[in-house]
């Protein structure tokens, strides 16, 4: 068969696509208007498909066991989340305690989006039910709604898209603890860090979770380092945490770079343990971390510092209190802090090596650091 334009009498100046036949032309109007009514429909599916996900998206996409994601309406990128170079953050504290309100704060980054979404639901982490109670604190930005499997979510509205604000935006909910030890609670989130073009393109969804310890478990808290700092190898440094009445013994870890599978410092410590003395190991990396483990017999909590760096030196320079290589205002600072009770001891904090770190060590780094001005 063979196609051919051919001349249509109304309206003039039209033509019509119709195959070449030795029999009658065959006109097809009802094709041609399901056609018609398949893309009509298609456009406003799309369109309220837009509509309603910047309204707040249907109950049950958090990714939580039995759940999907956001892919299923925006998946420019697959159905996979977490693949673009933003992130999905929850805030909250570690432990609950029973009947307790909680602040929790959803934080979703992509640099350059420009519209915004996410959705929470809060489970029992054993048996995947719903546990506490979702609240509202922000009635503009967030809204609850009810799944039909009884669960309740948290997610935007429509204003609470932020639509127009660009890089990241960020949302604050609460949550009643349940009345008795349900055991660990996990807070499953999604979230759509989309372009605001209006379309399920060019939208990039991360999801996350988060588990909140029950009562019955301990706590912990690392206090020194906490990330940030620069230590040389061989540097005595005092890891310091605090912990929860109920934790029974500790382990000390140590991550030498990203990815690393983690080195024992100690482990067993007794439970009145808050410190412990370690010399920074003889690498060079710029992603160390170190982490409490924290014991009893129900459960345990992890406590991780941030990435710090351990950078070779050929030797420590007499009132470099922080370790980083340099004599400043900075070590003077951290001093004070030490002084003061806001910082932990560090063994470089005796500046004057007296054995002692009091006010006479102030003295002395105010002299190092006078020294080059009075020559």
């Amino acid at each position: 068969m063979s196609y051919r334009f051919e001349d249509s009498p109304a309206p003039p100046a039209m033509c019509r696509f119709v195959p070449k036949s030795d029999g009658p032309r065959h006109r097809r109007p009802l094709a041609r208007a399901s056609y018609l009514v398949a893309f009509v429909l298609g456009f406003l599916a799309t369109g309220l498909v837009a509509f309603g996900l910047s309204t707040g998206p249907p109950p049950g996409f958090t990714q939580a066991p039995g759940e999907g994601t956001c892919t299923e309406c925006h998946d420019s990128f697959g159905e996979e989340t977490n693949r673009g170079p933003g992130e999905l953050i929850l805030e909250h504290p570690a432990r609950y305690e029973l009947g307790q309100i909680m602040t929790i704060v959803v934080r979703l980054e992509h640099a350059g989006q420009r519209r915004w979404g996410f959705q929470l639901t809060a489970l029992v982490a054993d048996t995947s039910e719903p546990a506490g109670e979702l609240l509202v604190t922000d009635p503009l930005h967030t809204q609850l709604v009810e799944g039909p499997n009884g669960r309740l979510y948290i997610e935007h509205t429509r204003e609470g898209t932020f639509a127009g604000k660009r890089d990241q935006a960020q949302w604050v909910v609460a949550w009643r603890a349940p009345d008795r030890d349900l055991g660990p609670i996990t807070l499953y989130a999604t979230g759509n860090a989309a372009d605001g073009d209006g379309t399920r393109l060019g939208d990039w969804i991360y999801a996350t979770e988060s588990t909140i310890a029950p009562p019955s478990y301990p706590t912990a808290t690392l206090r020194f380092p906490r990330g940030g700092e620069t230590f040389r190898p061989g540097q005595p440094i005092i890891i310091h945490w605090e912990a929860s009445s109920n934790a029974t013994s500790f382990d000390v870890l140590f991550f030498p770079r990203a990815g690393a599978l983690p080195l024992v410092i100690a482990s067993a410590l007794p439970a009145p343990t808050r410190s412990l003395v370690w010399i920074v190991p003889e690498i060079s990396t710029e992603s160390a971390r170190l982490a409490i483990l924290a014991f009893n017999d129900i459960g345990f909590a992890l406590a991780e510092s941030k990435p710090f760096r351990i950078v070779a030196s050929p030797h420590q320079q007499p009132g470099d209190v922080n370790g980083d290589g340099r004599l400043d205002g900075r070590d003077l600072q951290l001093l004070l802090h030490i002084l003061s009770g806001k910082a932990p001891p560090t063994p470089m904090a005796d500046v004057n090596g007296d054995g002692a770190i009091n006010f006479q060590d102030v003295l002395r780094l105010l002299e190092l650091l006078l020294e080059p001005r009075l020559r």
